[in-house]
């Protein structure tokens, strides 16, 4: 069980968007047995935590609507990785969760100025602008062609390819990609056999 920062790391989580770590928190274990960290108040407190999203885990957690976000945002994974475009209904669905009212603040610092974007009422409602915030930004800023689903069948886990030529077929080679070679070979060697 997940219930401290190395153990969210060790998962594999960790990523540098926030709604990859959604989508992930479905998580297949390579042989096709699922785990809902949602339902996990340690894993949720270390995300929200991670992603500089809150420093304590609010009250009320809106199970259905982090599992309707995620959901949607798998269904933009899944989409991205097959090299399709997002749909018009997926683009007014996301600029419907951005839509949380908020205020710019300018800082000064040693080296300079900096901006601040604040909710004008914290809470739930921008948690989630913020997670759909995030698959904005790979959008507006990243390669989302990068944006994978490991060939695992059994895994199915959501990555940004950060590799040279984007070659990248599995979340973790070690893991499904020896999978995959076995189940290869396995197959070739009963071929023969027939």
């Amino acid at each position: 069980m997940i219930r401290t920062l190395h153990d969210y790391r060790q998962a594999g989580f960790g990523s540098q968007f926030a709604w990859l770590d959604l989508v992930n928190s479905q998580e297949r274990d390579g042989f096709g047995r699922l785990t809902d960290h949602l339902r996990n108040p340690y894993w949720l407190a270390i995300f929200l935590r991670h992603f500089h999203l809150t420093d304590s885990l609010p009250p009320a957690v809106p199970l259905r609507a982090l599992a309707n976000l995620r959901e949607f945002l798998r269904g933009i994974a899944e989409n991205l990785a097959a090299g399709r475009s997002l749909t018009a209904s997926d683009l007014r669905t996301l600029n419907a969760a951005l839509m949380v009212p908020a205020r710019q603040k300018l800082f000064q610092h040693q080296n300079g100025f900096r901006t601040e974007l604040f909710p004008v009422r914290s809470g739930w409602p921008w948690i989630l602008s913020r997670i759909a915030v995030s698959l904005a930004d790979t959008l507006a800023r990243y390669d989302g062609e990068r944006v994978k689903i490991c060939a695992n069948d059994g895994c199915r886990w959501a990555y940004y390819d950060v590799t040279k030529g984007s070659t990248r077929r599995w979340y973790n080679d070690r893991t499904c990609g020896n999978r995959d070679r076995v189940r290869r070979a396995r197959a070739a060697a009963k071929h023969r056999r027939d």
